[in-house]
């Protein structure tokens, strides 16, 4: 696009000419314009471990059209569970017709040696033997994935290991998930460039504080970051949620951990604080990479594939919804039912992703109050003519298709009434 020069008459004052400049240089700037390769959409199958029902439910799921590949656990080490191979029922797994790589994930419990240095050789072996595994049962690997949160100050080392790793990977590309943290950081860029590839994590990336506001994902975060990591001018990939957790704090308010459905809670906890994959604001994120700046972003990796049973995750419906563009609405009511001056009331998730517990408020305008009482995630106090249900500091989620019963109040009259939501 050619810029048309700003003529001002002479002797003008010098802050008109500015402003001329400015606009001037506001009409050159680039229009948006939408990109020309779409996304590429995979998601991680994260399973610690397959029970015949998680088989089945594996076979008879419907796995999302946009869905080209499926990432798959085979391994952890270096976490509280300690050292864990995971074999994967690979029949059902190729049957769905995917791309399939391979992941491993590696605490940092015994990886950063006393040294200072990386020991990877227990989380590579378990990468390695999954790849052994999966070629006994003629299955096609297309890549290996390594998740490790790296140290900052060891991503060179981390190079070095990526390299090493390569000359053992028969050929197949080795790719890494990064963090947000490491793009300002020494080695990083080294880092990349051993790789066949790498997925910036946009979720999780920063400890929970207990009374302040906390996102597991937020849309201009990621963006910044995206942003960032875009200077690097090389292709990659972006890690988002479908999944929810729950941070997890003591007595004192400090921060233990997260509690995700496969995992139990941290010894002590006695709060927690519902951090949900929000829709709207992945939705947002994704309107965002439409754009052709954003062409280097090459694909998303969804954490993680939905299963049936999962309380703490979309539905697979949910995540169709979000890949389709079409909105995922809530679908969090009130269910409540009177008899006389008794009050019912339960919440229901009819919607397709978790949503923490909320609480209800139920009003009248005459009448006394006779008894009252909650189950055990609420508190219940009475005012006048209302009574509060509150989420207790122990916070939960209530599931997609969840119906949970609240509790109940009883008035001395047969008025009406009345129930609403308090977020």
């Amino acid at each position: 696009m050619k810029c048309l020069p700003f003529a001002l008459p002479p002797n003008r004052p010098l802050w008109l000419v500015l402003l001329a400049g400015m606009l001037g240089l506001l009409s050159c700037a680039p229009a948006s314009s939408p990109r020309v390769l779409p996304l590429n959409h995979s998601a991680y199958v994260w399973k610690q471990g397959w029970t015949a029902r998680a088989v089945v439910d594996l076979q008879e799921m419907k796995i999302p059209t946009a869905l080209t590949e499926l990432n798959v656990l085979v391994g952890e080490c270096g976490l509280s569970s300690g050292r864990r191979a995971v074999r994967p029922p690979w029949r059902e797994m190729a049957a769905h017709g995917r791309k399939l790589s391979l992941s491993v994930r590696i605490g940092t419990r015994q990886a950063v040696a006393q040294t200072g240095d990386l020991d990877l050789a227990e989380g590579f072996d378990l990468l390695l033997s999954g790849l052994a595994d999966a070629r006994a049962a003629e299955i096609a690997v297309t890549s290996l994935q390594v998740d490790f949160d790296c140290p900052e100050r060891l991503l060179a080392n981390y190079a070095a290991a990526i390299r090493a790793l390569k000359a053992k990977a028969a050929g197949l590309p080795v790719t890494i998930t990064a963090l947000p943290a490491w793009l300002d950081a020494d080695g990083f860029e080294e880092l990349i460039t051993a790789t066949d590839g790498w997925t910036l994590q946009l979720h999780g990336t920063s400890r929970p504080k207990l009374g302040s506001p906390h996102a597991l994902f937020a849309s201009d975060a990621a963006l910044r970051w995206t942003r960032r990591a875009l200077g690097f001018g090389r292709p990659f990939r972006v890690a988002l949620p479908t999944y929810a957790y729950l941070a997890c704090f003591g007595k004192h308010g400090e921060y233990l951990g997260m509690h995700a459905e496969q995992s139990g809670f941290p010894s002590g906890t006695i709060q927690t604080m519902p951090l949900p994959a929000e829709p709207a604001q992945i939705r947002a994120f994704l309107s965002a990479l439409a754009d052709a700046r954003f062409e280097r972003v090459t694909g998303v990796d969804w954490f993680r594939l939905p299963f049936p049973r999962d309380r703490q995750n979309w539905t697979m419906q949910g995540l169709d919804d979000v890949l389709a563009s079409r909105e995922m609405t809530t679908g969090l009511e009130i269910i409540g039912s009177q008899k006389g001056g008794l009050y019912d009331v339960a919440v229901t998730n009819s919607g397709e992703h978790p949503v923490a517990l909320p609480s209800v408020r139920l009003e009248w305008n005459d009448g006394l109050l006779i008894g009252l009482d909650a189950t055990y995630a609420w508190q219940a106090s009475a005012k006048g003519t209302s009574v509060t249900f509150s989420t207790r500091p122990f916070q939960e989620f209530l599931a997609p298709g969840e119906r949970r019963v609240v509790g109940w109040v009883r008035i001395d009259a047969n008025l009406p009434i009345t129930s609403r939501l308090i977020r």
